[in-house]
């Protein structure tokens, strides 16, 4: 009898030594959420995120520059486009310098308007150059978003105005159009959300001429700067 109980009493005492598994079916349950959740979001990615042609297939709104192009969320109009050498950038404190390019800036004067609440554009989903071939071209880092149309409230009922300015090789010039795309929620990204291409009539004897005129500077910061 009393082995039994000094058997009893090291087996408690040994138990007692041993860790807690106390929460780990807690721990393999999340684990297990992390990486179906994981799973879902590439899933999601694979199958709703739409490349560029599929989007622009049916949810593009074309017209030709000089024109109003309109949408359900906003108006464009492409006024004009200037090919250039240089232009303007500013620094962190706001001063004005010269930045340069090997191929051509393009400059495409836009003015925009929205239907229902003001927008601004964003890097995350940024107006494109679309060469005549089908490359795809964002707007130039060389130039600080200050002196262009990023920079800018598009209002509902007012117009507002800036360039778009891109840096591309001359073989892209031609037949190039603008494709002016609205601001999307980091969080959400809405497919459905409408487009406009601006075809920039740069036919070929139209880009040979604006190529051959391109200005050598062409300042973005205005006459008071």
């Amino acid at each position: 009898m009393a082995l039994a109980q000094a058997e009893s009493r090291t087996s408690r005492r040994a138990a007692a030594g041993r860790p807690r598994r106390r929460g780990l079916g807690r721990r393999l349950a999340a684990g297990v959420a992390g990486i179906l959740l994981a799973a879902a979001a590439v899933y999601a990615q694979q199958n709703f995120a739409m490349p560029f042609e599929q989007r622009t297939s049916f949810l593009t709104y074309n017209g030709h520059i000089g024109e109003t192009v309109t949408t359900k969320r906003f108006s464009v109009k492409a006024v004009s486009v200037t090919a250039a050498h240089a232009v303007d950038t500013t620094d962190y404190s706001g001063k004005v310098s010269k930045v340069g390019t090997s191929h051509l800036f393009l400059l495409v004067d836009v003015t925009a308007t929205s239907v229902r609440e003001p927008m601004k554009l964003s890097k995350l989903s940024p107006p494109l150059l679309l060469s005549g071939d089908g490359r795809r071209y964002l707007p130039t880092d060389k130039v600080d978003e200050s002196l262009t149309l990023f920079n800018r409230y598009i209002q509902p009922g007012f117009w507002t105005s800036g360039p778009l300015v891109f840096e591309v090789p001359k073989d892209a010039v031609p037949g190039a159009s603008l494709v002016f795309i609205p601001p999307n929620s980091p969080l959400v990204v809405d497919n459905y959300a409408p487009e406009a291409q601006v075809d920039l009539d740069l036919s070929g004897a139209a880009a040979d001429r604006l190529i051959a005129q391109a200005e050598d500077y062409h300042t973005l910061a205005g006459p008071s700067r």
